[in-house]
């Protein structure tokens, strides 16, 4: 396993369940982009609900 050397980056990505590119889901075409592009790694979460900075509860 190779370690990250220097500053890095996070970045995180919000998208919906239902978000398409050419007809795929998003979050698969992101992360096969991802993994073309040599990124260190990706991740998807599915996240079932919660709220941000105004306390709009979303699910």
């Amino acid at each position: 396993m190779s370690k990250l050397i220097g500053e890095n980056v996070l970045m995180r990505i919000f998208i919906g369940e239902a978000d398409r590119y050419r007809h795929r889901p998003l979050y698969e075409a992101l992360v096969e982009l991802f993994r073309k592009e040599g990124f260190a790694g990706a991740t998807v979460l599915r996240g079932v609900s919660g709220f941000g900075a105004h306390s709009v509860y979303h699910t």
